[in-house]
């Protein structure tokens, strides 16, 4: 049998056909499929294969060719190409923010998330990434997801991205710590130190509290809270609570007006001085003066205001008084620590003046006192108590205006052997003693 006619070969594939781009992403099985209406098929092959079908794998632009052959050596082939296939997913996306987190990882203006290709593990290489994202509303950590796909259909691992963003700067609360003086009155004697505190409902304070000083004086000296900034770098400006303080750092002006002029003698005491005192800001509270004092010796007035604040300021007029001049006793009484031998029950003279400066002192009143006193007569010290004693008669205290002096007769004592000390002291404080022996 003459058999001179070509047999027939067709193929088939497997799985159902490639993408809009081509490209298979699994492995591609080529079938052939042969017939010969004459003397028969002997053999229908695919390359490199022993039967009729190829398994295609991983690659780009690929083709098998099939062979059909009859009985009478007669052989048609079938070549089918293009066969793209790529099973392997491309890499995770790089995803990014525009614009960058700052270096704590927080953004304060609208993010858009982007997703960029990372290369593709197989050949037909990556096709399209995640639309980028926008994010607009604050939030503490919104996750933002990403793929990337390549032209065979394979789809990448996910990439994430946590988006932190806070919009609003720090609130500044009105309760504030205040450290100053305080003085009277809601006053403040002292600048003010003003403690504030901030607060985030996001990221949170950069620094949490912060302090601002006063300046000046007044009765509203304000104080504003300094700039605060959160970790989104928001911030908050000078000035969003602001405290007002009364301050008065400065003390009243005061004076003396009047009183002892240097020095006086006892007795002449002029009018004590009056305070005259003022405060231009909280006011005037009071002034009082103190001190001073009639007794001979120095002394010291005090003027003392103090303002409304509490702030106090002091003047002093410091003073002398002045002891009276007593010379006396004079003959035939002996002074400078003489023994003055008198009879026992004898009446003796005590003569003396009192000048307070240049002027003379006459009145009786001047004299405070007379006292007597038994005393040792090796060195004139005391042995008993002091006895006041008080003449009448025609023996009191007189003064002579005719010999300018005064005049005390004292009966001495009797007892042979006794000695005495007598004193005369003055209202002032100033005194006079003669020592007496008894004979």
């Amino acid at each position: 049998v003459v058999d001179t006619g070509d047999p027939t070969i067709s193929h088939s594939l497997s799985g159902s056909g490639p993408n809009s781009n081509g490209w298979y992403n699994q492995d591609v099985t080529v079938t052939f499929h042969c017939d010969d209406s004459g003397s028969g098929v002997q053999s229908c092959v695919a390359d490199g294969e022993t039967g009729d079908s190829n398994t295609l794998g991983e690659g780009a632009n690929q083709s098998v060719t099939g062979t059909a052959t009859d009985w009478a050596g007669n052989t048609e082939t079938d070549t089918v190409s293009g066969i793209s296939i790529d099973k392997s997913a491309p890499n995770a996306p790089t995803a990014s923010l525009a614009p960058a987190p700052n270096g704590a990882g927080w953004n304060n203006t609208d993010v858009l998330v982007s997703f960029a290709a990372a290369g593709d593990n197989g050949p037909s290489g990556v096709d399209t990434c995640t639309t980028a994202v926008p994010v607009s509303a604050e939030t503490a950590g919104q996750t933002v997801t990403g793929t990337c796909t390549d032209k065979a259909g394979n789809v990448s691992a996910a990439t994430q991205v946590t988006v932190k963003l806070d919009k609003t700067g720090p609130t500044i609360s009105d309760i504030v710590t205040v450290a100053g003086t305080e003085g009277t009155n809601g006053w403040y004697t002292t600048d003010v130190e003003v403690t504030f505190t901030a607060t985030d409902a996001l990221s949170g304070p950069a620094t949490a509290t912060k302090t601002a000083a006063s300046s000046g004086e007044g009765t509203a000296v304000s104080v504003g809270s300094p700039a605060f900034t959160d970790t989104a770098d928001n911030t908050t400006p000078a000035g969003a609570v602001t405290k007002t303080f009364k301050i008065d750092k400065t003390a009243p002006n005061v004076s003396l007006v009047g009183g002892p002029s240097g020095s006086y003698y006892f007795g002449n005491d002029p009018a004590a001085p009056t305070c005259d005192a003022s405060d231009a800001l909280s006011g005037l509270d009071s002034c009082v003066v103190t001190g001073g004092g009639t007794s001979v010796g120095s002394h010291t007035y005090t003027a003392t205001a103090t303002d409304n604040a509490g702030n106090k300021a002091t003047a002093e007029l410091d003073y002398t008084v002045l002891a009276w001049e007593l010379k006396g006793f004079y003959s035939p009484v002996d002074m400078a620590g003489v023994w003055n031998t008198v009879k026992g029950g004898s009446t003796v003279p005590l003569k003396f003046e009192v000048f307070a400066g240049a002027n003379e002192l006459t009145s009786t009143s001047t004299v405070q006192s007379f006292k007597t006193q038994r005393v040792s007569c090796t060195n004139g010290t005391g042995t008993e108590d002091a006895i006041e004693f008080v003449t009448t008669g025609g023996t009191s205290l007189r003064y002579d205006s005719t010999g300018g002096q005064f005049i005390q007769n004292w009966k001495t004592p009797t007892g042979a052997g006794s000695c005495y000390a007598t004193t005369m002291t003055t209202l002032d404080g100033s005194s006079i003693t003669a020592l007496f022996k008894i004979k």
